[in-house]
């Protein structure tokens, strides 16, 4: 036998003796598991889902479950998210077909709707945990889609989050809510009842204006007031008055979706128990259907 030989038996024992030892360590339990960094859910401890009646559910959303481990092993926020948000639209799907005895939703309504709908049938409601859910679906819908201009997900995390507060003053007292409303949508990249949302009275005056999913052009909320500004003789004083002001207000809103996705490590976790509260509400309320 030559010494390269030698040298690799030698290695090879050596291997060996290392793995024996690991063994019995994990046998003697010396190897402690840290369990609060177990993030995935247990959905063997809810006794409504260990029904013969909901058996198929539960294995449904395991298979969901265990496919989150390389989202957290790869410190993949924006696909964990993902993944947590399937069985999100599980359970609510599941409670609307079965709770939902006047037909108001179903699974082709918006998931933000859907999501609504099941926290105003929640007797004891935690706005906490609602914003969560709906920070979980935010991130999935960036996560799943590509970017046609190439910009990262913790970017579009902070394009989508911002919003900006516009306040009016000395409007003409003709003009209406709606109209206020028009005006604003240009500088979105889509519309709906609440974006813009206005609030204030414009019949007395003064508007605020809160807008949020805002065109790339208007990320900057300077670029706004300055647009309106330079289109004030053209356009903006027909609209909205000759002495009109504008400006932005004192107190903007934080980027709450954003802070969320910059506190990945921590929200490992807040995920997790609100996924805990969420599966046990979900249970509560189809017992009783």
């Amino acid at each position: 036998m030559d010494n390269l030989q030698k040298i690799l038996l030698e290695q090879i024992n050596s291997n060996l003796q290392s793995i024996s030892l690991y063994i019995e360590k994990l046998a003697r339990e010396e190897i402690k598991i840290d369990h609060s960094k177990i993030y995935l859910i247990d959905y063997s401890i809810y006794e409504w889902l260990n029904t013969s009646e909901y058996e198929s559910l539960r294995e449904i959303l395991e298979k969901e479950n265990q496919e989150a481990v390389n989202a957290i092993m790869n410190k993949d926020f924006g696909e964990y998210c993902r993944k947590v948000y399937l069985q999100i639209e599980i359970l609510l799907n599941k409670f609307i077909m079965e709770y939902d005895k006047d037909n108001i939703q179903d699974i082709e309504s918006s998931k933000f709707r859907r999501l609504n709908f099941f926290f105003k049938n929640v007797k004891e409601q935690d706005k906490q945990y609602k914003k969560i859910i709906t920070n979980i679906m935010n991130i999935r819908d960036i996560s799943s889609h590509g970017d046609s201009k190439g910009r990262s997900i913790s970017n579009r995390v902070e394009i989508k989050g911002k919003s900006i507060k516009i306040k009016l003053e000395k409007l003409k007292k003709t003009l209406l809510t709606k109209e206020v409303q028009d005006i604003f949508s240009e500088f979105i990249d889509y519309r709906h009842p609440w974006n813009p949302n206005i609030t204030g009275d414009p019949k007395q005056g003064y508007a605020y204006i809160l807008l949020y999913n805002l065109k790339d052009e208007y990320f900057d909320p300077n670029s706004i007031i300055e647009y309106i500004e330079n289109n004030r003789r053209l356009v903006y004083q027909y609209k909205l008055g000759n002495d009109f002001k504008i400006f932005l207000d004192n107190y903007q809103p934080k980027n709450e979706l954003k802070k969320f996705f910059d506190e990945q490590e921590k929200n490992y976790t807040t995920i997790r128990d609100t996924m805990n509260w969420f599966i046990q509400e979900i249970g509560k309320h189809l017992s009783i259907t």
